[in-house]
């Protein structure tokens, strides 16, 4: 007679290679199976602790659908499905309180404007925080760091923030191109990428087309994607090496780049520890030439530019 092992609960673990199998799939879904996978990734505390009739209804789909679903992704039908979600959400209960609502620094900003959309940024950063995959982030250091040349990638409202990350990023290690996704200049830099070089796409909803065609121009020339994005399942997420989620819904028409921010100079300062003292000493360099130039006017003994410029 067969030893039957009891059954365990998924380990985080686990539970993050589920939300990464629901990417790797997502291009051979029916569009139903689509708005399934994105409800998931999107709701998942919603998944957690509701009922398939409910999440039916949300996505106007028979609770059939659903089942099979999770019965196609090797799991042992809705209920191993809420497990996994429960373990994500569990990971992601560990937070500190919001300054404005719980009245403590920020306390009295509570009730205006400026603290309403200050409490939402806060809540996005603390989300991004509690959802990031430490491993895929020390993977994309890697890459950073061992790259031949790095592509800042980036259109419309995000570009601002691929332009700093690759001015700082230069001042780290050098062969950085900053290639704004709506510029038919930028085309001439790709003719030779390859293995050896790496794209850093930032792409967040509505997600610009021309930052998806060089992340596929990349793809296809073998060099590594990293998507700095909203959701796995996004276009360029779903083709990238690597890809590090950043909240960025915001509460006004605009998305907030508060959290996309704040990854991206974790990035940088993460590359300057793992380049270690050449990235000083470029990075002093370069201050002696800005002091040369008189580009800036705070200035430190010795011709180093104050870090805060």
């Amino acid at each position: 007679m067969a030893i039957r092992k009891a059954k365990t609960a998924p380990s985080a673990a686990m539970s993050g290679d589920f939300i990464e199998e629901l990417r790797r799939r997502y291009d051979r879904l029916t569009e139903s199976q689509k708005r399934i996978a994105e409800y998931i990734i999107e709701h998942s505390q919603t998944v957690a602790f509701s009922t398939v009739d409910k999440m039916a209804a949300q996505l106007d789909v028979n609770p059939s659908t659903i089942v099979r679903f999770t019965y196609r992704l090797g799991l042992n039908g809705f209920p191993d499905l809420q497990e996994r979600m429960r373990e994500l959400v569990r990971g992601r209960l560990s937070r500190s309180g919001d300054p404005v609502n719980d009245g403590n620094v920020a306390g009295h900003l509570e009730g205006t404007s400026l603290g309403a959309s200050l409490s939402h940024d806060w809540q996005n950063l603390h989300r991004t925080i509690a959802g990031l995959d430490v491993e895929a982030f020390e993977q994309a250091v890697k890459i950073l760091t061992r790259s031949r040349r790095v592509h800042v990638v980036a259109g419309f409202a995000t570009l601002p923030i691929a332009q700093y990350l690759a001015l700082i990023l230069d001042r780290l290690r050098g062969d950085i191109s900053l290639l704004a996704s709506n510029d038919v200049f930028a085309t001439p830099r790709l003719f030779d990428m390859n293995a050896e070089d790496c794209v850093l796409a930032l792409t967040f909803p509505p997600y610009a087309s021309g930052t998806h065609r060089l992340a596929l121009w990349a793809k296809e020339n073998k060099a590594k994607i990293i998507a700095l994005t909203d959701t796995p399942i996004s276009p360029v997420g779903q083709i990238a090496d690597v890809v590090l989620i950043a909240v960025s819904a915001g509460m006004g028409m605009q998305n907030s780049l508060v959290a996309p921010m704040a990854v991206g100079n974790a990035l940088l300062n993460s590359v300057a520890a793992a380049k270690g003292t050449s990235a000083l000493a470029r990075y002093d360099r370069h201050s002696v030439l800005m002091n040369r130039f008189e580009a800036f006017m705070l200035k430190l003994d010795g011709g180093v530019t104050v870090r805060s410029s």
